[in-house]
């Protein structure tokens, strides 16, 4: 494998004297891995840094609610465990309270700290919203997204293409990391990873952070569609294919130091082949308390046969990565073959120390978080491709399932067994106290449903259409979710 190259790092923190990262909340889990090799990378020429601009001038100071649980949403499903559940409750019935429009797609979860909501777009465009009423405080650009993409790379379906995944925020710091596809001119592009201050829209960190691809594969292959995570003092960043599986790629995890060198560290996954993309419908890598990671990854490229297994190395897995992102364990689903990838949703860290994983094959797996040996397979879900992140209700033990083609499949973990499907909705959902929210896309409609009995409470238009895998976000007494124009929240 050859080197990636080494790019412009801004040195604000270092400037500042800010420590690494603080994470947000964990299972406590254990196991640690040993460390791994250190990507070299050449120097290139510095990108330019994005500065921030300012929003509207009627902007209020930045809220804090008292609401027990929900004055923040760090990142993907809240939780490092991904469960998407948080303990408080909406006013019922709820309405839209505003919209922004953007200028573009947000296809990654809104993520909220000291009273600003953060949103990305395909534009790649970075903004920050007064919650009491969608106004821009600030907003920056990454530079130039990719257009014409399927002529470019050969195939996709997101165009332009810029940042496609839901940022991240590390508390300790009150920095939002996102990762933005940058063209360079004449079909070229890199990912960038940017941090800026939530509460001044400065960067504080920039840096190229596409992964050590061998030769003869580029970066445009890649589809950063994974949402980020933060643990161990690194941002990492996962990589799949475009839609349509062109051109030559792997699935990757990167992880980059928040402060200091880059330090570089890398997971591929099908090094004995191509494919087996980290991509999970959207979702983020779990951590546990050691901060080892949990992906989920799909088929080797071209597809295997089908009835399985995938012969890669890692494909069609559940693999657990050190810090360093060396595999300390691997599960692989042995009836998936073809396209049955089973990395359309995140894994979910459950209660007791079991991990949840499902794919296209319709069979839901616990694994043990030890050493992702199988406890259970529970077959029979959604009766169409699963698709997206689930959420989890530990105080129920029952995971809920986003269905390609409809409804939210609800399952028992204590009985291994499913319950009636929860139509009206097929996106990734939440859990707010005992309600579950979801929207239906493309059609723009979010709805609300009694948990333990998958009854609709209500549906709200959101007067937008809505991007493949939106998920709500809940804090500060609103639920905020990405469209095809930008974000609404409803109150």
């Amino acid at each position: 494998m050859t080197s990636g190259p080494r790019g412009y790092r801004h040195r604000g923190w270092r400037a500042l004297g800010i420590l690494a990262a603080v994470p947000f909340a964990a299972l406590v889990l254990s196991g640690c891995g040993p460390a791994a090799p250190v990507a070299t990378r050449t120097t290139t020429t510095a990108p330019p840094v994005p500065r921030p601009t300012p929003g509207a001038t009627n902007v209020h100071p930045p809220v804090s609610l008292a609401i027990p649980g929900v004055n923040a949403w760090a990142g993907y499903h809240a939780d490092q465990a991904r469960t998407g559940a948080v303990a408080a409750a909406l006013a019922a019935p709820a309405t839209v309270a505003w919209t922004a429009n953007l200028g573009g797609a947000v296809y990654g979860q809104p993520v909220v700290w000291a009273g600003r909501v953060i949103a990305a777009t395909e534009t790649n465009r970075v903004v920050a919203l007064d919650p009491a009423s969608g106004q821009v405080a600030w907003s920056a650009s990454l530079g130039s997204p990719l257009t014409n993409v399927g002529a470019v790379a050969g195939c996709g379906n997101i165009d332009p293409l810029g940042i496609t995944s839901t940022p991240v925020i590390d508390t300790g710091t009150g920095t939002a990391f996102v990762v933005g596809e940058v063209s360079t001119g004449n079909g070229a592009v890199h990912h960038q990873l940017t941090g800026f201050s939530i509460a001044t829209g400065q960067v504080v960190l920039s840096e190229p952070v596409d992964p050590p691809l061998p030769a003869g594969e580029s970066p445009v292959h890649l589809l950063q569609r994974a949402s980020l995570a933060i643990a161990n003092g690194r941002v990492y960043i996962s990589y799949g294919g475009n839609y349509g599986d062109c051109g030559a790629y792997h699935g990757w995890v990167v992880g980059v130091a928040e402060s200091g060198p880059p330090n570089l560290v890398s997971f591929e996954a099908a090094p004995d082949g191509h494919g087996g993309a980290i991509w999970q419908g959207g979702g983020a890598p779990a951590i546990d308390a050691s901060g080892n990671l949990y992906v989920g990854t799909g088929n080797a490229n071209p597809d295997p046969p089908a009835g399985g297994p995938d012969p890669k190395q890692f494909t069609e897995s559940v693999v657990k990565l050190s810090p360093t992102l060396q595999p300390l364990a691997a599960f692989k689903d042995q009836t998936a073959g073809g396209d049955e990838d089973l990395g359309t949703g995140n894994p979910v860290l459950l209660r007791g120390g079991s991990v949840f994983s499902v794919g296209k094959t319709d069979v839901g797996y616990v694994l043990s978080q030890a050493n992702l040996a199988q406890a259970a397979a529970i077959p029979g879900i959604c009766g169409s491709d699963p698709d997206g992140g689930p959420a989890y209700d530990a105080a129920t033990n029952r995971i809920f399932v986003p269905c390609r083609n409809g409804g939210i499949q609800p399952i028992d973990l204590s009985t291994n067994t499913v319950g009636p499907l929860m139509n009206g909705a097929n996106s990734s959902p939440t859990i707010i106290g005992t309600t579950l929210w979801a929207a239906q896309y493309p059609d723009g409609t979010i709805s609300a449903f009694n948990e333990q009995t998958g009854a609709v409470l209500q549906t709200i238009a959101l007067g937008s259409s809505v991007p493949n895998f939106a998920t709500p976000s809940a804090a500060l007494g609103l639920l905020f979710i990405g469209t095809d124009t930008g974000v609404v929240a409803v109150r």
